[in-house]
């Protein structure tokens, strides 16, 4: 299954001027082609839901606050400014996820929806305790701040029936003090699998982009890189990371597998439900994928990997039935393929690749 990451819905929880909005207002026209360029092939197609909420873009919100759980936030900068969202606008943004997700089955043909609550997004700072003080029945315990996340869930399964997939995206770790602990993510997980039929599965992840978007990823972080494009949207921006990169983005070693430990819980949690796991985080060989399947995971989720090596899950099974060793992803894992999420008119290419399409290097059958 293939899935469209990162898309908005609504034009007020964007992070740049060209992202993907799926409303039917603003969903382009030739939105169904991309499903049937995967359909073709006997994939799946699914569509991931966000709204950034305090990390949105004040370019343009036209310099009005951002909106977010409540109006404290860690970190105060002349790009971000939060005010808390009105119940009212709550409701009126549960109905843009319903709207978006009926917009990605419907004209956009998808077979599935992901739902995130994670990577710091708007529904990830609900979940965390850090960013949500609210003490309107929103905030305070686990339970209490799972309450409007699970509204939307649940909202967006009646949107799509029960014949279309539903899976969410979650953090089992911020990534920093104050964040999520293990027994909210126990609770976050329970809520969402105690009702039969609303989640079919569960992507495990971690980090918050507003504070390292590399916790997520781990090896090299190209600063040089990173800076440049910063530097096309905010001169500001570029100097201070030029300056600060270090600390406001460590760098953290790769390992394979890097977040299993915290998938396993969810797993633990969810199976008993019927609920399937997909596993991420540095999945770039197949022994370790067979070694998910192997645990009781439903199926892995990459992406450097397959920016590296489009072909890579075709070359694996060819490994596979001529019983040759299946080679490990030829990813280094240096993350420039990641500046794409920076500068969006760049396309997030591996600069290892030779520069042909993948309809070049692996004839697909139909």
């Amino acid at each position: 299954m293939t899935t469209i990451a990162y898309t908005s819905v609504a034009e007020d929880g964007r992070t740049f001027d060209s992202q993907l909005i799926l409303s039917p207002q603003h969903a382009p026209a030739d939105l169904p082609e991309i499903a049937r360029a995967v359909h073709k092939h006997s994939a799946l197609l699914c569509f991931q839901l966000t709204h950034a909420g305090g990390f949105a873009s004040r370019e343009l919100l036209h310099g009005e606050a951002q909106l977010a759980p409540s109006s404290a936030w860690d970190v105060t900068t002349p790009w971000r400014r939060t005010r808390a969202i009105t119940l009212e606008e709550m409701d009126r943004i549960k109905a843009d996820f319903v709207a978006a997700a009926e917009t990605a089955v419907g004209f956009g043909e998808a077979d599935a929806v992901e739902v995130h609550l994670g990577h710091g997004y708007l529904l990830s700072q609900w979940l965390c305790p850090w960013l949500n003080w609210r003490t309107d029945g929103h905030g305070g315990s686990a339970a209490a701040r799972l309450r409007w996340p699970l509204e939307i869930v649940r909202a967006v399964r009646t949107a799509i029936g029960p014949n279309k997939g539903l899976i969410i995206k979650l953090n089992v770790d911020d990534g920093f003090w104050g964040g999520v602990t293990p027994e909210d993510v126990a609770v976050t997980v329970a809520g969402l699998c105690a009702e039969p039929g609303l989640v079919d599965a569960i992507v495990p992840s971690a980090g918050f982009v507003s504070r390292n978007g590399f916790f997520m990823l781990r090896g090299t972080v190209p600063r040089p890189g990173m800076a440049r494009a910063l530097a096309r949207s905010s001169v500001i921006k570029s100097y201070a990371f030029t300056l600060f990169g270090p600390w406001l983005v460590p760098e953290l070693p790769f390992e394979p597998r890097f977040l299993l430990e915290g998938a396993r819980l969810v797993l633990a949690a969810a199976a008993p439900a019927g609920v399937t796991v997909i596993a991420i985080g540095g999945y770039s060989e197949l022994g370790h994928v067979e070694a998910a399947l192997a645990e009781g995971f439903a199926g892995v989720q990459m992406a450097r990997a397959l920016i590296r090596e489009p072909d890579l899950v075709a070359r694996w099974l060819a490994s596979v039935k001529t019983g040759q060793e299946a080679e490990p992803s030829r990813c280094i894992h240096c993350n420039t393929c990641v500046l794409a999420a920076l500068t969006p008119d760049v396309p997030a290419r591996c600069p290892e690749r030779p520069p042909v399409d993948v309809e070049d290097l692996v004839p697909y059958p139909n």
